[in-house]
C-alpha cells in the first residue's frame, strides 16, 4: 500500500516526520514529494509553537530528503494522501498540479488526512464544501469561507474529527489520533 503526502519548504517538522514514521512502521510505502523538487532534494522544515506572544513563533526544523519526485507521481498507485500543515500550504495551494491532486482524492473517495494549515490547500481546491473539518484556529476563516463547518478543538489537544473519507486535526498534537482514523479508512488492522 502506497500513500502521498505533500510537502514543501517549511513544512511543520512533527506534522512530516510523525505521521511518516508511523505509517512506516505499520508497513506502509510513504511517498513524501513536493513541487518543483526531485527525489533526493531536501524541504527544509520548521518547528511551530506558542511561546506567549498573539501568534506562534517559528524555528528552522530538520532538512529533510524527499523520497520521490512530485512530477513522476502516478496519482492512481496512492490509497490515501496526507496534507500536513506549516507555512507550505500558504503557497502550494497557488499550484494547479497539487490542487488537482488533492480533488482527485476526494473524486475517488478516498482517505485525506489534512493536519493544522494543510486545510488552506483543501480549502483552495475546493473541496470542503457541505462538509465539517478541524484545522488550527488561524484556518477557521478559510475553513467557513469554503463553505464547511469548522470543528472547534483545543488547539493543541489531541482530537481528530472525521467526516466521510477526510480525517483532520488541529495541530501536530492532534497527530496520534489523526493517523489512527486515517489508517482505519486505509482499512489497516491494528491489534493489541
Amino acid at each position: 500500500m502506497k500513500v502521498l503526502l505533500l510537502s514543501g519548504d517549511f513544512v511543520e517538522d512533527y506534522e512530516l516526520f510523525a505521521p511518516l514514521k508511523a505509517l512506516e512502521m505499520l508497513g506502509i510505502d510513504v511517498h513524501v514529494v513536493c513541487p518543483d523538487k526531485k527525489e533526493g532534494d531536501i524541504v527544509q522544515t520548521s518547528i511551530h509553537t506558542m511561546e506567549g506572544w498573539q501568534t506562534y513563533s517559528e524555528r528552522l526544523g530538520h532538512p529533510f530528503k524527499l523520497t520521490h519526485a512530485f512530477a513522476d507521481i502516478s496519482i492512481g498507485d496512492y490509497a490515501g494522501l496526507i496534507v500536513p500543515g506549516g507555512r507550505f500550504p500558504e503557497y502550494q495551494r497557488y499550484n494547479n498540479r497539487v490542487l488537482d491532486v488533492v480533488r482527485y482524492f476526494f473524486s475517488k473517495n478516498l482517505p485525506v488526512a489534512s493536519i493544522c494549515h494543510g486545510v488552506q490547500i483543501l480549502a483552495a481546491a475546493g473541496v470542503l464544501k457541505g462538509r465539517s473539518c478541524s484545522a488550527f484556529p488561524m484556518c477557521k476563516l478559510e475553513v467557513t469561507t469554503a463553505g464547511a463547518e469548522y470543528i472547534d478543538f483545543d488547539a493543541f489537544g489531541n482530537d481528530a474529527h472525521v467526516d466521510g473519507n477526510l480525517v483532520s486535526g488541529p495541530a501536530y498534537n492532534a497527530i496520534g489520533s489523526c493517523m489512527r482514523e486515517f489508517i482505519k479508512l486505509l482499512g489497516v488492522k491494528v491489534q493489541l
